[in-house]
């Protein structure tokens, strides 16, 4: 995985991860429900992966629910909570992830209020105007903790302090899970993720919840204290479980080794003739580097660079194959002259200086044959 480049998409699972899930592909436990020796093994099972999960996320395992990733835990809390409380105002950004927006957007077309903070170039929300909004009506704001098409990482602690009180924050930590420190509580309600971004399986992913419970939006028999209902992934759960105690110990360390990749990736392009803007703060997610390139499309650039063998991204993997640009690139004001040229280039646990390197020569290549050939 040398010349993947597009790890905010999808982590490569951990050798760990497949061991552990492989080992229970070849020997299953029972169904966790069930009151015999195998179903007691499944439960055993869960509980040990639940506290390695809980544990990267800063919260109590009591706190966990398991599903099937980011998006449904975004949607439960996001239905299960105006269901509950209809009076409550959705506060989000016009850069979120598109588990957020659409969501949102649905909400909103069958009654929901719904407010769009607007966000500066290095996507800050308006702090005066949250205040006064929360100030004003029950709010339930949802936003990400880390943007994974720009990098940005949001201004968690300064927006929690402008709330009122009562407000209710949900985070979708997709992103930042591994990649930061996080927390549970201490004004944050709720923390979305999902285990294929920090190295476990697709498919699998947990909900933290501090405050109050939604509503369940997938009924039927009583898992996950009746809010996700459905016969637990075992193999998959356990894989999450192993992903979050690797991902723990390695954070610190990676989060030191991929910055010093991505700067060292930064600074051999901007070497290089050509016109590109660094989109990705210094600041931001250490694994991320997303550029504008002037008169370049990104789909060139990304197709460019498949034909050599990396596998880099024109923004969200959600959002591939969308002819304009993404909603980030228009959020954050980003130049029109670069908009249509944007790339992300994100990197992970087996990303090499030699890697960056050879990856840096591959995109200046590329451009500069797309710039030829467009003369």
């Amino acid at each position: 995985m040398g010349r993947y480049f597009d790890y905010n998409a999808t982590a490569p699972a951990h050798p760990e991860v497949r061991t552990a899930i492989d080992r229970l592909l070849a020997d299953p436990p029972g169904n966790p429900s069930s009151m015999h020796a195998y179903g007691r093994r499944a439960r055993s099972i869960l509980d040990e992966a639940r506290r390695h999960t809980a544990a990267l996320l800063g919260a109590d395992p009591s706190m966990l629910v398991f599903t099937s990733g980011a998006t449904e835990s975004n949607n439960i809390v996001l239905r299960g909570m105006t269901a509950k409380h209809p009076e409550l105002t959705v506060v989000t950004t016009p850069i979120d992830h598109a588990s957020i927006m659409a969501t949102v957007d649905a909400l909103e077309q069958a009654g929901t209020a719904v407010v769009r903070l607007s966000v500066d170039s290095q996507a800050r929300v308006d702090i005066d105007e949250l205040a006064r909004l929360t100030a004003d009506r029950p709010c339930l704001v949802t936003t990400s903790w880390a943007n994974g098409e720009s990098g940005h990482i949001a201004d968690i602690e300064r927006m929690i302090e402008a709330a009122a009180p009562g407000t209710i924050f949900h985070l979708d930590a997709a992103q930042a899970a591994g990649r930061l420190p996080l927390r549970c509580g201490d004004g944050i309600d709720f923390l979305s993720i999902s285990a294929h971004k920090f190295g476990g399986p697709p498919g699998v992913g947990a909900l933290a919840i501090a405050g109050e419970e939604p509503l369940p939006i997938v009924t039927g028999g009583p898992q996950e204290r009746g809010l996700r209902a459905g016969t637990q992934n075992v193999p998959g759960i356990a894989g999450m479980g192993e992903a979050a105690r690797v991902a723990a110990a390695m954070r610190e360390g990676e989060w030191r080794r991929l910055g010093a990749l991505r700067e060292d990736l930064w600074q051999r392009l901007e070497r290089r003739p050509g016109d590109l803007l660094r989109i990705s703060p210094p600041d931001g997610l250490a694994n991320t580097l997303t550029v504008g390139v002037a008169g370049v499309g990104g789909d060139v650039i990304v197709s460019g660079l498949d034909l050599e063998g990396f596998a880099v991204s024109t923004g969200s993997a959600c959002a591939a194959g969308a002819p304009e640009p993404s909603h980030v690139v228009r959020g954050l004001g980003v130049d029109r002259r670069y908009r249509d040229g944007v790339v992300r280039m994100s990197m992970g646990r087996d990303t090499s200086e030699a890697d960056v390197a050879a990856l840096a020569d591959a995109f200046a290549e590329v451009v500069e044959r797309a710039r030829r050939s467009a003369q």
